[in-house]
Formats: structure tokens, sequence, C-alpha cells
């Protein structure tokens, strides 16, 4: 039998079978890794060096009786739970998979004041990573960070991972500047990001203040 009388699926059915096979990966993608990114949710964890940096960074700067918020940054709490597991820390996540590590509160930035009571003033860190590069994502997630913040002499401490562009609102919202360091993500992105902090001794951990932006 040549080429011409093998028999061939139609566009229709191979279109099916692609989708199929697509679904049956992505299933067997999550049953090996059950907190895979989810892009749907503007999901894109850090690489395990970036995490393994922020979270000696913010249990350094939360010190031993210290409590640290991480909002919308899984991967950053995945390794505060793997690396620091006695690190007071909570996680704010729309993402329900990660209620099985603990110390968890559902979390929706559209929300920004619709946080446990108990919890409210009660973190001397708090990092936040927005799930969307926007102004409007970008103003509520820094509500949430107020909204947790101990309040204190010195201030609470505060970290913010989000795009080179948001630079000038950062600032002006929550007086946060860029340091030297760079965030990377296991998936490559067409943003640069940078991480803000207000804090100089962190800052001067984490490579000094970027003086180029």
């Amino acid at each position: 039998m040549d080429d011409a009388d093998k028999p061939a699926l139609s566009q229709d059915t191979l279109r099916a079978l692609n989708e199929f096979l697509s679904e049956a990966q992505a299933a067997a993608d999550e049953q090996q890794n059950p907190f895979s990114e989810n892009w749907g949710l503007s999901q894109f964890w850090y690489t395990e060096e970036t995490a393994g940096i922020l979270a000696k960074e913010v249990v350094e700067a939360a010190g031993p009786s210290g409590r640290i918020a991480c909002i919308a940054c899984p991967s950053l709490f995945r390794a505060l739970r793997s690396k620091f597991p006695d690190a007071r820390a909570h996680l704010f996540e729309v993402d329900l998979r990660f209620e099985a590590l603990g110390h968890f509160s559902l979390y929706d930035y559209r929300e920004p004041r619709a946080v446990p009571e108990d919890l409210k003033g009660a973190f001397s860190v708090v990092v936040a990573d927005p799930p969307y590069l926007s102004e409007e994502c970008l103003q509520k997630t820094l509500e949430t960070v107020k909204v947790l913040a101990k309040p204190s002499d010195q201030g609470p401490k505060s970290y913010l991972l989000t795009g080179a562009t948001m630079q000038k609102l950062a600032k002006q919202l929550l007086g946060l500047r860029p340091t030297k360091f760079r965030p990377q993500h296991k998936t490559k992105l067409g943003n640069e990001f940078y991480l803000y902090t207000n804090s100089d001794s962190s800052a001067q951990r984490l490579g000094g203040w970027d003086a180029d932006t």
C-alpha cells in the first residue's frame, strides 16, 4: 500500500486527538506535581534559587519572633515551609491547593481588606507578588499589605515582587524602591521583574539599591 492509499484522519479528528493528549499530559503532570503552575491564575513560580534567597531574606528580616505574610506568592511560602519550618509564615492565596500546607487564608486581591480580623496588623514582614501586572491589581494588593502590616515605630518591612513598569506606583503608594536583586522565574517572562522594599538593611543584603532606576 502506498501513501496515497493509507487512511488519513480528518482535521477535526486530529484536533480532538491533540486536545485529548494535551489534557492527558496535563493530568499526568498535575499528579506528579500537585503544585504545578496554573497559568489561568497567572501563576509563575520562582526558581529554586530565587525562592531560597527570598526565604532567607524575609526570615532574617522578621527575626525569631516576627510573623511573615506572603500575599499571592505560594512558591516563596513553600520554600519557607521547607527550608525554615519554624518561621511564622502565613499564605494569603486564591489557589485552594495550597491550603494543604497549612497557615493559609483564601485571598482575592479584588477584596483587599477581606482577611481574617485576627491577622490584621499582625505581621512585621509582608511580601506581595500581585498576580497581574496592572495598576488596579497593584493598588489593591498594596492596600492588603497595609492592612496586614504590624504598626511600629520603625515600620514593618515590606517586599514587593512585580514588573519594572510598576516602579513609580510602588514608590508613590508605599515608598518602595527597587533593589539590584532580580527575581528569576522557572518560566521565562517577557517583563523584567524587580524586588522592591522599604528596608535599607534588606537592600544591602540584596546587593544594594538599584541606582540606575
